[in-house]
């Protein structure tokens, strides 16, 4: 099985294998031995430099562009399956009424598990402007407020500009600030914490924080990236088993035809 996971900047070639090591702590201990995983970064779009570039409305969706292409590229290579590095799902959603493979964003796929393993879940998510508006359509958008503690999104102390640079050196760092939002959380009521950034949920992997323990409880801490690339996996077993359509191609999510494909990318000048 080949999955692949669509990095959301762009990345020197020379990065792309230090960069992966670091991105692999968040599945590999869960994917089967004979499940490939692929980085594939946009090819065009932002380079990383500026996080909060992402919370421009505008940037944002200049760069959704570019990982939805960049999924259709991963689709006619024949991968089995996608997943994007980045908790906000961009370009899931979109891909998916255009691609084959069956594709899984990380807070959709996190968000909906939590709500398996426990009665109310937290989000822990990182400071950036916009976050929380963020963050709370797409809990609204799964239909998930009622699964959530009230104030259930909760966020590190320091801005995120401020503090990447210090995670990537030190990723205890991270792990530690996590856990003393998330123990907050649990005292609120919360059962499980997912951690709604791709960054954030890294960092917890690099040094094996996946649980907090408070007065003998056991609290999950979940990477969304490990769900999400978990749940792609399992996609693939159960539509190679049993034939069953993953995703369910009705209504707009049926793939267009090879007319409508030409007639609408040559529209916009995009290669058909």
């Amino acid at each position: 099985m080949k999955l692949v996971l669509i990095h959301i900047t762009e990345l020197p070639e020379e990065f792309v294998e230090g960069w992966f090591g670091a991105v692999q702590c968040s599945f590999n201990k869960v994917l089967k031995p004979d499940t490939e995983v692929v980085l594939k970064p946009i090819k065009h779009g932002l380079k990383g430099d500026n996080v909060l570039d992402f919370d421009n409305p505008y940037f944002a969706l200049m760069d959704k562009r570019e990982i939805i292409e960049a999924f259709i590229e991963a689709d006619k290579e024949g991968f089995d399956a996608a997943s994007v590095h980045c908790f906000g799902d961009p370009g899931i959603k979109e891909a998916r009424a255009v691609v084959r493979m069956p594709l899984f964003g990380p807070a959709e796929s996190t968000l909906h598990f939590a709500c398996q393993l426990g009665r109310r879940f937290a989000i822990v998510g990182t400071t950036m402007p916009g976050q929380l508006e963020q963050l709370s359509e797409q809990v609204r958008q799964h239909g998930l407020e009622g699964r959530m503690i009230p104030n259930g999104i909760r966020f590190d102390p320091e801005p995120f500009a401020q503090v990447f640079d210090k995670w990537l050196a030190n990723p205890q760092l991270c792990a530690d600030s996590v856990a003393q939002v998330a123990k907050e959380c649990v005292a609120d009521g919360a059962d499980v914490i997912v951690l709604g950034c791709a960054a954030a949920s890294m960092f917890c992997s690099m040094v094996g924080f996946n649980k907090i323990e408070i007065e003998g409880q056991e609290v999950p801490i979940l990477d969304s990236i490990m769900v999400a690339m978990k749940m792609a996996e399992m996609s693939v077993d159960i539509k190679n088993a049993t034939g069953l359509p993953i995703p369910s191609r009705t209504r707009n999510y049926v793939l267009p035809s090879q007319e409508d494909w030409i007639r609408v990318r040559g529209a916009f000048g995009l290669p058909t």
